[in-house]
């Protein structure tokens, strides 16, 4: 609902090829996997301008402007640049859904509910993302009343301990991503592909961690972005490469599949999911601070809508849990 109104007043915007910019919608469930635990839902929409020569270029930066033009970097010409909003929710529990007693040995039951704001500088080769979330840890993350909802729908039991989920806390994450796409292509059409690297780091008192990974595709006619990664505070949209950085098409020849696979690795100092709350006592478990997760997958695209599905691998994140997860990741994104 918040995304909708920017996303049509931006569609007036005639200053580029593409005047309304990007909307990337995320799903993210466990269900893919025949599974109801751990990481159970996520789901998170976003909006990026289209690409700005300068972020004067769009109203919605004017809050921002003097911090945006102190910081040289953000300002070089050579940059393609973009804003970002982003609002999500993630669902967490443990194993057993129906037990209502604590269960202090495994994954406490918890929620977030987050609003972003992000910007992207880029070229042809690299991509750096900053984004900034902001929300709630606890009830007032709607997070059980969001899992009961379609447990009822759907005709499964209720979850039983819910009472034992985290309090509530604000939260805050600030996080910083680098991609780079190699080898350069000056011409994206038929059989091809590339390899992209990225590495970066979450800080705030939801998460504490620095990652690193790569995702290398291969297919017909690639999309000139950077990849969909899975829910993250720099998952935003894919903010594909315009105007005179963009690698040449074939303009009769619309379509274009591609197959991926995707590693991260993570060296976590702080996770609240597993952690507990910052400032008064909680359910919590040991966490692991080396965690990875192995994506494999396939995309689709057509003129200037994506969509993705992956199938997702992630190491055990807590002392005790029984064995990694696997999950869903639905993505589809449409530029405007």
């Amino acid at each position: 609902m918040a995304i909708a109104p920017l996303v049509a007043s931006a569609q007036t915007d005639t200053s580029t090829s593409r005047g309304g910019g990007t909307l990337s919608l995320y799903f993210e469930n466990d269900l893919f996997a025949g599974t109801d635990r751990y990481y159970t839902n996520g789901v998170k929409a976003g909006w990026s301008t289209t690409d700005l020569e300068k972020f004067s270029d769009t109203p919605y930066a004017s809050p921002m402007l003097p911090l945006l033009n102190a910081i040289p970097f953000l300002n070089k010409p050579e940059f393609q640049k973009n804003l970002t909003f982003t609002f999500g929710q993630n669902i967490y529990t443990p194993n057993n859904l129906q037990i209502s007693a604590p269960q202090p040995h495994d994954r406490p039951y918890a929620g977030w509910l987050y609003g972003g704001v992000g910007i992207v500088v880029k070229d042809a080769d690299f991509r750096s993302s900053f984004g900034l979330d902001i929300g709630m840890v606890g009830p007032a993350s709607l997070a059980q009343e969001a899992q009961t909802v379609v447990h009822t729908i759907r005709g499964f039991p209720v979850p039983q301990g819910w009472s034992n989920q985290l309090h509530n806390e604000p939260g805050l994450v600030a996080a910083y991503e680098l991609s780079w796409r190699w080898p350069r292509h000056e011409r994206r059409a038929g059989l091809g592909w590339d390899f992209i690297p990225h590495t970066g780091f979450d800080v705030g008192n939801i998460y504490d961690y620095a990652d690193l990974g790569a995702e290398l595709r291969v297919g017909i006619n690639l999309p000139d972005d950077f990849g969909t990664p899975n829910i993250g505070s720099t998952s935003s949209t894919p903010t594909s490469v315009e105007g005179s950085q963009q690698a040449q098409r074939v303009s009769s020849f619309d379509f274009g599949a591609y197959l991926f696979a995707r590693v991260e690795g993570r060296a976590i100092a702080r996770n609240i999911f597993l952690d507990g709350n910052t400032f008064e006592n909680s359910a919590s478990v040991p966490k692991k601070w080396d965690v990875a997760d192995l994506s494999v997958g396939a995309s689709v695209n057509y003129k200037n809508t994506k969509l993705t599905y992956a199938f997702v691998y992630r190491t055990e994140e807590f002392k005790g849990q029984d064995g990694g997860q696997l999950f869903g990741s639905v993505t589809a994104t449409f530029a405007f």
